[in-house]
């Protein structure tokens, strides 16, 4: 593929991708959320890979005046910033320095999760079968 019309293609992938991003439901949300980096991946079978457009969260003013702003208690300032890596083992090696730089470590966040629910299963297990207990006492004492 030239490299006009791979150009041609990721700009079309990007402005569709944003544009589906932006309209989610979640997407006001996803800097609350901890989510400053989202990576996409774009190819078919006809084109093969386009590339995998990397989509990062800065908080500098983009300079953009909307016509009909949505309503909001807080200006947000920031803008979502692209590029486009080449080889999905490049992307790969990006998604491993970001996860290296967070402050905290997700496994220990979703073993910390999993403990606490498996304790809350098991009150609530305790819960159910000592009234069964009580009443098998009750059975053989009279």
């Amino acid at each position: 593929m030239e490299p006009e019309e791979l150009q041609n293609f990721r700009q079309a992938m990007e402005v569709q991708f944003r544009h589906q991003l932006y309209n989610s439901i979640t997407f006001p949300f996803l800097r609350s959320l901890g989510i400053l980096h989202i990576m996409q991946g774009f190819g078919n079978e006809e084109v093969g890979f386009i590339g995998v457009l990397h989509l990062w969260w800065v908080n500098e003013d983009n300079g953009i005046i909307y016509d009909n702003p949505r309503p909001s208690p807080v200006k947000i300032i920031g803008m979502w910033k692209s590029n486009w890596l080449d080889d999905p083992a490049e992307a790969i090696e990006v998604a491993h320095k970001i996860n290296e730089l967070k402050p905290y470590d997700e496994g220990k966040l979703i073993e910390a999760q999993q403990n606490f629910l498996k304790a809350q299963m098991e009150k609530d297990i305790q819960k159910n079968i000592m009234p069964e207990e009580d009443k098998e006492k009750e059975i053989i004492l009279n």
